[in-house]
């Protein structure tokens, strides 16, 4: 099934979210230990080399996937 994107503002988020920068970007996982407004993030980069870094929480934005109504 092919899915489309949304992303939500960055309220709330949780461990084990789906983000993306809110300039794009891969998708990545929010991982535990938000404090002072970072939230670290580990994504795989077309290699499959994993990547962990730290992010300002405001520019981050929930991914959510949506079913392609076409498909």
């Amino acid at each position: 099934m092919n899915t489309t994107s949304s992303e939500t503002p960055n309220a709330e988020l949780s461990a084990g979210d789906v983000v993306r920068l809110n300039s794009g970007g891969p998708k990545m996982t929010l991982l535990a230990g938000q404090k002072d407004g970072k939230a670290n993030c580990q994504w795989f980069d077309r290699n499959g080399k994993m990547h962990t870094s730290e992010f300002e929480v405001a520019a981050l934005a929930r991914w959510i996937p949506k079913p392609d109504i076409w498909s």
